[in-house]
């Protein structure tokens, strides 16, 4: 059996229907790229056992908070802070 697909006659139909379309999939609501948080085990690229502010990188909106998460402000924030930030979120 085979399927017959309408056929789209007008190019600028075509061309609006394909930018609206990109438009959709191209778009991310900036809160979902910053409330985003890293795992700890992806995010600790050294291995050190704390997060830097270089390892945030990729999760602005974690950074932003980073001296919020750091409680001992030793300029880094180690896996209990950083649980403890996590699990703060929650309630």
């Amino acid at each position: 059996m085979k399927l017959k697909l309408p056929t789209i006659r007008n190019p600028l139909f075509a061309i609006a229907l394909g930018a609206v379309a990109f438009a959709a999939f191209a778009q991310t609501p900036a809160s979902a790229s910053d409330d985003k948080a890293p795992e700890w085990s992806d995010s600790d690229t050294d291995r050190d056992g704390f997060l830097s502010r270089d390892e945030l990188i990729p999760f602005p909106g974690v950074l932003k908070k980073f001296e919020q998460i750091d409680t001992d402000g030793d300029n880094k924030i180690s896996e209990q802070e950083y649980r403890d930030w996590r699990e703060s979120k929650k309630h």
